[in-house]
């Protein structure tokens, strides 16, 4: 899974002070934050050592108080192998981190402008995601319950707006945050986007992902198939499991919504069951095949993928992400109202799906729909101004049919 940590020294650091970096035209990399553990205990990696961020400020004085955060992938894991095999990484343990991280590999908040023209000169924070939970966990301690493991994940979140609504960053003055993520970072963005548009009431909070749109997984069974491997169970049974191991923080109202219902809020964690509870504007970036959802999560053998078996279940599948789109996809001025504990809200949507056998490899080049890429299809989106059908994009060709999917 994508991972946006590159580095020209692999050596820890340790506790530095708040880092910031100022920016011109150009992506430069960004520098290591960690967390003091006497000041944030609770923000820690999957083996118990201190999280971080990286946080790079603008020096644009129009964009002063407009921020993308973006939440790292990496996977995720729900058994003791699978977690502890991570520990051994930067997806387990800060041990691990890099010093730098080259911004204008973190998506929408990317610092690189001839690709990223309109948030460029934002602020731009990366989470680099050492919790294995989805960016969802409020564990405070280590138990045999956890594997003797910590799932802190949103615990470094908030450790992380804390730092932030500090001097020199003033998140908290905000007018514009706009929660990315990619891949398990993107399914986190969909636990957390309302509680930062709460935290920060005055803001405009948008949440956008990249690989983040996940249904039940179906597990693939016919010849050739796969064994589960270090991913997560991700099937409609093992959610209830999952949300108890992490403690998870999920979106407020799917989850009071659920337990109403007297079923698990499990499945919140998943925007297939959330989006109609989610008060945020949001945009979704999406592969109509996705290749590690396929492969990681669904036993479906990538080695025989023309294969007529194969073939029918990935025809599946796809019609399954279509269907799972289709609300994002109604045209605004037919959207009926989202009825919320706080009265009626009519959040906007904007997707751009494409028939590509890909998760993370969005870029500026590929792929195109109507001829336009991912950033430009959110610019019309965020802008208000265009049509939403100019930012409601998804191919209606078949599986694998865009010409434009890349490498």
């Amino acid at each position: 899974l994508p991972s946006s940590m590159k580095s020209i020294s692999p050596l820890l650091v340790l506790c530095a002070p708040l880092a910031h970096i100022i920016y011109g035209q150009s992506s430069v990399k960004t520098p290591l934050t960690m967390f003091d553990p006497d000041e944030h205990p609770l923000a820690r990696c999957l083996d118990g050592s201190p999280a971080g961020y990286y946080a790079q400020q603008t020096s644009s004085e129009e964009d002063k108080y407009k921020w993308v955060l973006y939440l790292n992938g990496g996977g995720e894991c729900d058994n003791e192998d699978a977690c502890l095999a991570q520990t051994e990484s930067a997806l387990g343990s800060s041990k691990y981190f890099y010093n730098e991280s080259d911004t204008s590999s973190w998506y929408l908040a990317s610092d690189y402008c001839p690709y990223n023209p309109t948030l460029c000169t934002w602020n731009h924070v990366m989470d680099p995601y050492c919790s294995q939970d989805l960016h969802s966990g409020q564990r405070t301690e280590a138990s045999d319950d956890t594997f003797g493991l910590y799932f802190s994940g949103f615990h470094v979140l908030v450790a992380t707006l804390d730092e932030l609504d500090k001097a020199p960053y003033n998140l908290k003055e905000a007018t514009d945050i706009i929660v990315s993520g990619v891949s398990a970072g993107g399914i986190g963005v969909w636990m957390v986007v309302d509680y930062v548009a709460k935290r920060y009431p005055e803001a405009r909070v948008t949440g956008a992902t990249i690989a983040g749109m996940y249904f039940y997984a179906t597990y693939y069974e016919g010849e050739n198939h796969t064994e589960p491997g270090g991913m997560a169970d991700f099937r409609e049974s093992a959610w209830p499991s999952t949300y108890e191991l992490y403690d998870a923080f999920v979106d407020e109202d799917c989850k009071q919504a659920r337990e109403a219902a007297g079923q698990s809020p499990g499945a919140c964690m998943i925007l297939n069951v959330s989006y109609p509870f989610i008060e945020s504007d949001s945009f979704v970036i999406q592969s109509q095949t996705d290749s590690v959802v396929l492969t990681g999560h669904d036993n479906w053998p990538s080695d025989y993928m023309n294969e007529q078996p194969e073939q029918e279940f990935m025809a599946e599948w796809h019609a399954n992400m279509t269907t799972a789109l289709a609300p994002l996809m109604v045209a605004e001025e037919n959207v009926k109202q989202k009825v919320h504990s706080d009265g009626d809200h009519n959040p906007r949507s904007g997707v751009f799906a494409a028939a590509c056998y890909t998760h993370g490899g969005f870029t500026h080049s590929y792929p195109l729909l109507d001829g336009i890429n991912f950033y430009e299809a959110f610019d019309r989106f965020y802008s208000g101004a265009a049509p939403s059908s100019s930012y409601k994009l998804s191919d209606d060709c078949g599986e694998m049919c865009n010409p434009t999917c890349g490498a």
